[in-house]
Parts: C-alpha cells; structure tokens; sequence
C-alpha cells in the first residue's frame, strides 16, 4: 500500500514549474473540486470550471517560473482568486453575472488584494491573444512560409535540414527565405493586432 504524499505550497509551486505531472495531478486533487462546487453554486457547470481552473492553473504555471514570485497567501488562496476573477471576466463578457454580484462577492474576500491577481491574469489575457495573433498571422502567411518558419523556431531544425526538406539550393538560401518568410509575417501580425485595436 503506497502511501499519501502531502505536498507543502512551495513544494507544488516547484513542481508546477518542472511540469511535474504527480504534482499537477495533485493540485487537480486538492483544488479543482473547491473550484467547480463554488462555480455550480454560481450559475456555471462542470465543463465552465475545469476550462476556469485549467486557465488558473496557466497563469499559476507561468509564475512558478518567475523568479520573481512571492507566495503571500496560502496556494489555495491565490488559485482560486484567479479562477474567480477569469470566471467573473468571461461571465461579464457573457453577461451571465452582474456587477452587483460582482460588489457581493468582492465583499465576501475584502482580505485578498485583487489588484495583484488581476495583474497577473491580465498579463496571462495579453500573452494569449498574443499567441492568437500570431497563430491568426500564421495560417494567413500560407505554404511554405508557414512550414518553413515551424520548421525553425518550433522544430528546431537547423538551416541545413530546412533547405534539404524544402528543396533549397543551400542553408544560405534558406536562411535568405526564412528572413523573408518572417518579414511578411510581422507585416502581418502588426497589420492584424492594428485591425484588433482600431
């Protein structure tokens, strides 16, 4: 009979960034359930608070790896402030919630600073509609600028193997190709990110 490992927060938050899959199955364990019980309670399902708790765990992930980072508050704390405030973020968007049960259950954590969860899950909102930016930009760059550059930055494949699969000449010519390939497709990013903000 194997026995229960008790994790302390700091030894979760060590193991979220080592993507430790033990430790991840652990938080799930320990959190997520809080997280959907409190979320029923509230309008939402079972499907809205494992996408809720997933994006908290992201934003979770992405601090662990900040040097920077300073638990002030229990895990479990900070976790669910997060998945409450993405929760009360897409729930506005959706206009499921209003904002008297938003100044209702503000009052029910006067104890937590909030300004410092939504600052972490702003950067976690901005990095995201980054990343669909540049994927939007991506699939418009097209065949083969598209193939070429995951080959590079995602496969990490070197200028030799990029020509050899993309029938170049040479690594020079390839290198020549990426160079346009990224060009066209920061014009494409910024053209699109002006378009998203106009």
């Amino acid at each position: 009979m194997s026995r229960q490992v008790i994790y302390t927060d700091q030894e979760l938050i060590a193991g979220l960034a080592q993507s430790d899959s033990h430790v991840i199955g652990e938080i799930y364990k320990l959190y997520q359930p809080m997280l959907t019980k409190w979320m029923i309670s509230r309008g939402g399902n079972e499907t809205d608070a494992y996408d809720v708790f997933q994006e908290g765990l992201v934003v979770l992930y992405e601090k662990s790896n900040d040097e920077a980072f300073c638990l002030t508050c229990k895990l479990s704390t900070y976790l669910f402030a997060i998945c409450k405030r993405i929760w009360f973020k897409k729930s506005q968007s959706q206009s499921v919630i209003s904002s008297l049960d938003m100044e209702q259950e503000g009052e029910e954590d006067d104890d937590l600073d909030f300004a410092a969860y939504d600052a972490d899950l702003n950067v976690h909102l901005e990095k995201e509609a980054h990343l669909n930016k540049l994927e939007q930009s991506l699939e418009q760059l097209g065949s083969p600028c598209n193939e070429l550059l995951k080959a590079f930055y995602i496969e990490d494949k070197s200028m030799l193997e990029i020509a050899q699969q993309f029938s170049y000449t040479n690594a020079e010519n390839a290198k020549t190709q990426k160079y346009k390939c990224l060009n066209r497709l920061k014009k494409l990013f910024f053209s699109t990110k002006m378009a998203l903000n106009v």
